[in-house]
């Protein structure tokens, strides 16, 4: 609270009094809890009462309360040099329009793959499926041939909608070349011409009714380890994450989303696009991320939240033209899925003006499973991943009973609610692992739940080092590693020993002109945490592996250490 006050003193011109309210309510509710916990477990709260609304008549209800708001905003490109735009009452026109066509071509139940990026047509595709009853598949537009054979097996998919290039990437030539073993796969349509693929679809054409637990999206997982999942999202599901995720944003209705995340990831299609209809508010869609051109779409079109991983906000505030645009509209950066270190939440709150918002969430958990809430202390925005949503029940469990542990142990985070998944499609003994017999949904990462409900997440249990018989958990380390002056991202990983079982090791990327030597860390690291964490084995690398939702991807870390590396250090 005190820490607003100051921030409009400072600046009053920019800070706008509704977000000293939104951030002064939400910093009371987030102080306001009954009684500290004991045991590592919170119940689910009612403060957003679930509704059951398929996806299409979530987005009908909206239609009707705000016709004639902007629903979507696509700005200008080559294709479309003016940009376009469409009210809600239009979007939902264009969605029917699209429902319509798919219908000429699929059953309800069917699967459609999408493989593209962000563009206008994505979201109505997204809509107009939902209100056929045809669920959609979400594929990354950088997965190559090998991958795609996968995907469009697995998913069992009937017909598949694309872009022809990706980034200078020839994907009609992947598909050519797998076309004649997809047997299944009777229509392949391109974004190129879909008025084409719509055909007549103009003339009103009576939808299906669509059931609230029918599936609705098909969303893999990022695949590091094994084979990538399809997780199985209901609607009713879906509509609700979006709803509890985005009440906590505390924001005005009607606030102006600037979408960053891609579609076919469940924080574009789901925390993003459902969230923002969720506040029926203007979605302003960016095709990819340039730091100029980011500050710049704030500026033209008054985006209220975007999202940003901790790189994006450096890349701003060292671009030539930072300070350049005109950011007041900006009220919430919502960060989430790596280290948010002290200096990003001090340089989102001083540079850019703006509150700081960390969420926590997974695919398999239909998104966002906890998040802080507006005007949280720094504290807690760099120590946890906030607190459940509303409807959800979280737990830290004990790796073999499932029981809650006590306050402050280590154990998996688990979580139960009416947001998870219907499960992996075709992989019931998948699902079966994930969720057990008592609906709990085992997150695979491991945590701290602290008194007050709040949750650090403190890694992967399958990145968990055992040496000598000790536990090490690699984000522990790789905190500590982060606030070294000299390092730009680092990552730690077991490695085979004979003598210790594992031993621990660290990959890391020094900032330009940087001479960090594996002595000066281990002496950094020294007197913070016991010696046998210290990674014994560090690795330099110019960039780190990772998969399609930006995941380290550790085990190639670890063959890379095995292949070339061995016993060589810095």
């Amino acid at each position: 609270m005190l820490e607003h006050i100051r921030r409009f003193k400072r600046n009053p011109a920019q800070y706008h009094c509704r977000r000293v309210v939104a951030a002064l309510t939400n910093s009371i509710c987030a102080d306001m809890t009954d009684h500290l916990l004991t045991d590592s477990y919170v119940a689910a709260s009612n403060e957003l009462p679930v509704i059951h609304k398929t996806v299409g008549d979530f987005f009908r209800d909206a239609a009707s309360t705000v016709p004639d708001r902007l629903a979507l905003v696509e700005i200008p490109s080559g294709s479309h040099p003016k940009g376009r735009t469409w009210t809600y009452q239009q979007l939902l026109v264009e969605s029917e329009r699209v429902a319509a066509g798919l219908l000429r071509r699929f059953a309800p139940g069917e699967r459609l793959a999408v493989w593209a990026s962000n563009r206008a047509e994505y979201v109505s595709l997204q809509l107009g499926a939902a209100l056929a009853g045809v669920v959609l598949v979400t594929l990354n537009p950088a997965c190559r041939t090998e991958e795609m054979r996968y995907f469009l097996h697995q998913s069992e998919a009937a017909g598949l909608v694309m872009s022809q290039t990706f980034r200078g990437l020839d994907n009609a030539a992947v598909i050519d070349c797998l076309r004649a073993e997809l047997g299944h796969l009777r229509t392949i349509a391109y974004f190129d011409d879909w008025e084409e693929f719509l055909g007549e679809a103009h003339s009103p054409r009576p939808l299906p009714q669509v059931d609230i637990d029918d599936p609705v999206l098909i969303l893999y997982t990022s695949g590091t380890t094994g084979k990538p999942k399809g997780v199985v999202h209901r609607h009713q599901s879906l509509v609700n994450n979006a709803r509890a995720s985005t009440a906590r944003y505390g924001l005005d209705t009607g606030a102006v989303w600037l979408a960053t995340l891609p579609m076919f990831h469940v924080g574009g299609s789901v925390t993003a696009t459902l969230g923002c209809i969720a506040n029926l508010g203007t979605q302003v869609m960016m095709p990819e991320f340039k730091p100029d051109l980011m500050m710049r779409l704030i500026e033209e079109y008054r985006a209220t939240i975007t999202t940003v991983v901790p790189t994006m906000v450096l890349d701003m505030l060292e671009h030539e033209t930072f300070g350049q645009f005109d950011l007041s509209s900006l009220e919430l950066m919502l960060t989430g899925g790596t280290i948010v270190t002290p200096e990003i939440v001090r340089s989102i709150r001083e540079e850019f003006n703006v509150d700081v918002g960390v969420i926590f969430g997974q695919t398999e958990a239909g998104g966002v499973m906890a998040q802080t809430c507006r005007g949280e202390p720094e504290e807690r925005l760099c120590n946890s991943v906030g607190r459940a949503i509303s409807n959800c029940e979280m737990k830290i469990a004990h790796a073999e009973s499932g029981e809650p542990l006590p306050i402050g142990e280590i154990g998996e985070i688990c979580v139960r609610s009416p947001f998870l998944m219907k499960g992996y499609l075709r992989m019931p003994e998948a699902t079966a692992a994930t969720i057990d017999g008592n609906g709990w949904l085992h997150t695979g990462d491991l945590g701290v739940m602290r008194p007050d409900g709040y949750i650090r997440v403190t890694g992967r249990l399958k990145d968990m080092i055992i040496r000598g018989g000790e536990n090490i958990y690699p984000r522990e380390i790789e905190d500590l590693l982060s606030g070294h002056p000299e390092l730009a991202d680092v990552a730690v990983f077991g490695i085979p020993d004979e003598r210790w079982g594992e031993q621990v090791a660290a990959a890391i990327r020094v900032k330009p002109g940087a001479t960090a030597s594996s002595e000066s860390l281990e002496a950094f690291l020294d007197g913070k945490i016991a010696r046998h964490k210290i990674p014994r084995h560090w690795m330099r690398v110019d960039a780190f592996p990772t998969n399609a939702s930006g995941k380290v991807q550790k085990f190639l870390l670890r063959d890379l250490w095995l292949e070339h590396v061995k016993d060589r250090s810095l």
